[in-house]
């Protein structure tokens, strides 16, 4: 791996990671209607990262931060619910990626709603109760605006990314 990529890759999981650590201070107004639901501000960089160095890149820049998220936010059961959501979300939104048709807000809200189908599937299983997945309903309606918002700020950050990632490394989109 050329060293300029690698170093891309870096910076990308420090940005996910600072995002991570400033969403849990930002106030979330899902949480009073949705326990649990989140603003998914880790996808911006997720969905940023898929478009500009495609699955493999993506995948270990997911995976590193998952891991060091997980040790930053205390159980072990973070990181279970982070590899459901963060992978179920990543592998729906490179099969979307490349289906022609899907803007950036499309493909950030199937990625939503696959990392809260992801989480529920891992909270069903941990719980031995696949009633969990009752819930799914509600979490729909988040992943719908957070996906949006999400969508909307990749849309702005992708073509300064890419002009600045452009010079070496092969953009996938």
């Amino acid at each position: 791996m050329k060293t300029k990529k690698m170093v891309f890759l870096g910076l990308m999981v420090g940005y996910s990671l600072v995002l991570y650590i400033l969403e849990t201070y930002i106030p979330n107004p899902f949480m009073v209607f949705f326990p649990g639901a989140k603003l998914g501000l880790t996808n911006i960089v997720t969905l940023i990262a898929l478009l500009i160095f495609g699955l493999k890149e993506t995948f270990i820049i997911v995976t590193v931060r998952v891991i060091l998220s997980s040790i930053f936010a205390g159980p072990m059961t973070y990181l279970l619910f982070s590899i459901g959501g963060a992978y179920l979300s990543l592998i729906l939104m490179y099969i979307v990626s490349k289906i022609k048709g899907f803007s950036t807000i499309g493909i950030s809200i199937v990625g939503a709603i696959g990392h809260n189908i992801g989480q529920l599937l891992v909270a069903s299983v941990l719980m031995e109760n696949l009633l969990v997945i009752t819930y799914l309903p509600f979490m729909l309606v988040t992943s719908l605006i957070t996906g949006c918002f999400v969508g909307l700020v990749v849309r702005f950050c992708y073509p300064k990314m890419q002009k600045l990632t452009s010079p070496f490394i092969k953009t996938t989109l």
